[in-house]
């Protein structure tokens, strides 16, 4: 079942303005691959200082098997979301895919909505509607949050009372021998976004964020398709 809410109703919005729909977060899920590196046996391997490395950066990270990719990552968070928290997948309006790990140029999370539909038939439940929107928003560290507050914004002007789903999601992968490699990991977390929420709501009118443009030195660049 679902988490049991924060805080009393009578207190939870009061930081709110008046008149302020109260949207955010219900529920959430996390799935991450099967495939662990250990961070300690990595430290031997390349000659790395173990007792710093579990302190900045932790135990071990994740990486993908040959069959597992951003999207099939997303759909496994999107169904586990569904199952765990009794979802009627006909109330989503919104599916949301936030990360910079995509490869597909023309679509985004419509590929995970289509597996998602795919695993809840096979399971005998009903489909995601074919009305539900499926944008993707991709940019390095801040797509998930922009797809989160524009899910919130979908959430509070829908005039039907639907919910949206939000699925962040990220391949971090370094090249060897660099500073970042420990660092690298994958795996994607999907939210349930609703009005009167019963994790946390969103207060879109203080949220911000900082556009500034760093050039060259933060980007994924792919091969031109032939």
């Amino acid at each position: 079942g679902r988490a049991a809410p924060l805080c009393a109703r009578a207190t939870r919005w009061h930081m709110l303005p008046p008149g302020t729909i109260p949207v955010g977060v219900s529920a959430m899920a996390v799935y991450v691959p099967r495939l662990r590196v250990r961070l300690e046996d990595w430290c031997e391997w390349t000659g790395n200082d173990w007792s710093k490395v579990k302190y900045v950066v932790g135990r071990s990270f994740r990486m993908c098997s040959p069959h597992e990719n951003l999207y099939t990552m997303a759909a496994n968070a999107v169904v586990q979301l569904i199952l765990q928290n009794d979802i009627d997948p006909q109330e989503i309006g919104f599916l949301g895919l936030g990360t910079e790990s995509s490869t597909d140029n023309a679509a985004g999370a419509v590929i995970v909505l289509g597996m998602v539909n795919m695993a809840l038939e096979r399971m005998g439940m009903p489909r995601l509607p074919r009305s539900c929107e499926v944008p993707e928003f991709k940019h390095a560290c801040l797509g998930g949050i922009y797809a989160l507050k524009a899910a919130c914004r979908m959430t509070t002007l829908d005039h039907r009372g639907r919910k949206a789903i939000v699925v962040c999601g990220d391949i971090a992968e370094y090249e060897r021998g660099s500073s970042g490699e420990q660092t690298q990991g994958a795996g994607c977390c999907a939210m349930l976004v609703e009005r009167d929420p019963d994790l946390f709501y969103v207060d879109l009118a203080r949220a911000g964020s900082s556009s500034a443009y760093r050039g060259p030195d933060f980007r994924k660049h792919r091969a031109a398709a032939a």
